[in-house]
């Protein structure tokens, strides 16, 4: 259970710092024996998350993935089912599916306001994003 824990964790995190205007990275291109030794991790402990946080200029409309050419974006009839694994329940789950295509469409156009703005402003005074700062988007080409 310490498992799903740790990633409901990393979910409410990322979540709660994107509300707060703060970007979070997840790097996945990493050397685990490396990380281990950097970090002085116990044989016991096993990395779940590796996260970078940080103000960000603006957040992109798409994923990073998504925009390289990683990965496209899933269709949701292939993420969304009902009673069983694969199947997609039709008319049951359109409502749902109609309302996170929504969901999606009013976020990228959220982004899009956003990347417009030159600067954006901390929701907590003693928190402010560096003067001078360029864009502290995560390296996640970064290999350690």
């Amino acid at each position: 259970m310490d498992l799903y824990s740790t990633v409901c964790a990393v979910q409410n995190l990322w979540l709660a710092a994107r509300a707060e205007g703060i970007g979070v990275g997840w790097v996945s291109i990493f050397h685990p024996a490396a990380l281990r030794d950097i970090l002085g991790l116990p044989r016991r402990i096993v990395p779940v998350a590796y996260l970078c946080l940080g103000y960000v200029r603006h957040f992109r409309d798409r994923p990073d993935l998504e925009a390289a050419g990683w990965q496209e974006r899933l269709p949701l009839e292939s993420l969304v089912f009902l009673d069983r694994w694969g199947e997609p329940g039709a008319a049951a789950t359109a409502e749902l599916r109609d309302h996170l295509r929504r969901d999606q469409q009013e976020a990228a156009a959220h982004a899009a306001l956003l990347a417009q703005a030159d600067w954006m402003v901390a929701p907590v005074a003693a928190a402010r994003r560096p003067d001078d700062a360029e864009s502290a988007d995560c390296d996640s080409e970064r290999r350690y």
